[in-house]
């Protein structure tokens, strides 16, 4: 079925989204990893330069360190990717209708590898670089005066090429290039604009005027100091947001599309192969049995659509959600009424008794695909007779339904006396099931008549446990952008440490203190969600709308509920850490340094 193949590969392509975005998050959290550690050996790096250590030692040496800690949790990764399948395997086949089989794949597990090593590169690198170009003065200042050199030149290559590899690997390893392509450019972009509104607070922070408030004051001063948190909050807490917003909505809109396809009503039975000379008995037989209602019979043949306005398919070009149509023969009726529920979107239907050359009426999503309209034609090979027809009408079809539809309908007069067969519906209660389907059996042997609760009931089921592994994926990069965004919120840790027995001192109470810190965080985390907000969203509806080819639509409750989840857990991780360091005792801090 091609929608089911369709919808298969667009859940690929969420899963192959959900991996690059947790790849991401994880790189930012690297990035702020690895500039946290290199904050706390600040003393070490300054006693060491100052016994003449060279740049290029001390780089040598915490990368080390880096690359040590990135080959034990690759290696945990790799092991824990190569043993859940297994895991998988065993219940696998109470949620899938086929049982999976669990393997080793080498070259999956290499490139999970390769990512590892590659993220943390691209996003260590940069930090490393720079504690290590910083004269031993200037790193017994950091507290006065952070930090901000630019990594040497060697440095800067290093990262760029590992970037590059990165986006490499990421380009040849994903399902589809064109959307890896464009998720590294949203990416790069949603980078730009945090980075851009960063440094629009600050500058608004620097013009304010002095406020009598002493904590409205120490707020608006933290935000444009030398050494603040803005650019690592926002674009940490951003970047996460703006991520977890995309696959929030992007996940909703999949569960939708799961609920959408699954029908809500359905006839019991279906009725195939129902010969000409039966017709008028069947329908007697189904319309005086106890029980059923809403029968219906269309007759039925095969067909092949072999050109289109005279060009042979073969030589169009039609986009691949629309080939099934022309891939061998296709199901057609023809019919002098229009259907019921048949909504016309161009053209009109023939007249009652219409009796000139043949006419179609076409499903208007494949004529846009195949470019026709009315007044255009199509050839069709049934059985083995080439027919060209005139496109009279087109009709919007909901295929997701369950119900008599065609993608194409002929007009009378034409098809008739061809030798073709019948098929039907019919609704029955729970309890004239079994009579239907004995008295179907004793008087149309040759008729097949197909049960659809149980193949509901399956395909329910089936789509149900998409929906849960999707919402398990979706909450798996939301956890990791909660535990990164957490981590960007709360390191710093020292620096706070250092600024609050700092105003203790000159007499500034904890309580002030607390509001300043909540005031600082507050103004980020608004003008970060509100950014992040709209540029999650503004990539949901691009990636479902233009690479998954789904129709889309906002879920605003779930933002909202993202955002306030999110914000809530990280700044809740940053006031724990605030606290911490209100608590420090002004003394023991004073005499040590």
């Amino acid at each position: 079925a091609p929608g089911i193949e369709n919808f298969i590969d667009r859940l690929s392509l969420f899963l192959n989204f959900v991996g690059f975005t947790t790849l991401l998050i994880g790189g930012v959290g690297v990035s702020a990893g690895v500039r946290d550690f290199i904050n706390t050996k600040t003393p070490t790096i300054a006693t060491l330069k100052c016994l003449g250590a060279s740049g290029d030692l001390i780089f040598k040496t915490y990368f080390l360190q880096i690359l040590f800690l990135t080959l034990i949790s690759t290696s945990i990764g790799m092991f824990l990717g190569a043993l859940l399948p297994y895991l998988f395997s065993l219940i696998g086949s109470a949620f899938l209708p086929v049982e999976p089989e669990a393997k080793i794949y080498i070259f999956p597990l290499l490139y999970a590898a390769a990512y590892g090593f590659l993220t943390v590169l691209t996003f260590a690198l940069w930090p490393l670089g720079k504690a290590q170009n910083v004269a031993a003065g200037a790193l017994f200042r950091d507290k006065i005066t952070p930090i901000d050199a630019p990594p040497l030149r060697k440095y800067k290559v290093a990262s760029l090429l590992s970037l590059l590899i990165l986006i490499a690997l990421t380009l040849l390893t994903s399902i589809r290039m064109d959307f890896a392509a464009i998720f590294i450019v949203a990416s790069a972009a949603i980078l730009f604009v945090l980075l851009k509104a960063s440094h629009g607070i600050s500058k608004i922070a620097e013009k304010i005027p002095p406020i009598a408030s002493t904590h409205l004051r120490l707020a608006i001063k933290a935000l444009h100091k030398p050494g603040n948190s803005v650019t690592s909050v926002v674009v940490s807490l951003g970047l996460g947001l703006s991520v977890l917003v995309a696959v929030t909505q992007i996940d909703q809109n999949m569960r939708g599309q799961i609920q959408e396809n699954i029908p809500k009503e359905a006839p019991t039975f279906f009725f195939i192969d129902v010969q000409n000379h039966q017709v008028a008995d069947f329908d007697r037989t189904l319309q005086t049995l106890e029980g059923t209602k809403n029968y219906k019979r269309v007759p039925s043949l095969r067909g092949r659509i072999v050109e289109i306005n005279g060009v042979d398919v073969q030589k169009i070009d039609i986009p691949p959600q629309s080939q099934w149509a022309i891939r061998g023969d296709r199901a057609l009726t023809y019919s002098n009424d229009i259907p019921e529920d048949t909504i016309i979107t161009e053209g009109e239907w023939w007249s009652v008794d219409y009796k000139g050359p043949p006419l179609i009426s076409f499903d208007s999503g494949l004529a846009q695909d195949f470019g026709v309209g009315v007044g255009d034609t199509l050839t069709l090979n049934i059985l083995g007779r080439n027919i060209t027809a005139k496109i009279a009408s087109l009709r919007a079809i909901n295929w997701r339904s369950i119900k008599f539809d065609f993608a194409i309908i002929l007009s009378p007069g034409l098809l008739e006396n061809a030798p073709h067969t019948h098929i039907g519906a019919i609704n029955t209660d729970t309890a004239s099931e079994n009579a239907v389907e004995k008295t179907l059996a004793r008087d149309f042997p040759n008729v097949s008549v197909i049960r659809v609760k149980e193949a509901l009931e399956a395909a329910n089921d089936i789509l149900n446990n998409i929906s849960n592994a999707v919402g398990l994926a979706a909450s798996l990069t939301v956890l990791a952008g909660a535990l990164v965004l957490g981590g960007a919120l709360s390191s710093g840790r020292d620096q706070r440490i250092y600024e609050a027995i700092i105003y203790k001192v000159i007499g500034v109470t904890r309580f002030k203190m607390l509001q300043s810190y909540l005031i600082e965080y507050g103004v980020l985390g608004l003008v970060t969600g509100f950014i992040s907000a709209i540029v999650g969203t503004i990539a949901s509806w691009a990636v479902i709308r233009f690479l998954m080819d789904m129709d889309w639509q906002i879920y605003p409750l779930h933002i909202l509920m993202t955002l306030v989840l999110c914000l809530f857990l990280t700044i809740a991780a940053g006031f724990i850490g605030t606290w911490s360091a209100l608590g420090q005792k002004a003394a023991p801090h004073l005499r040590n340094e």
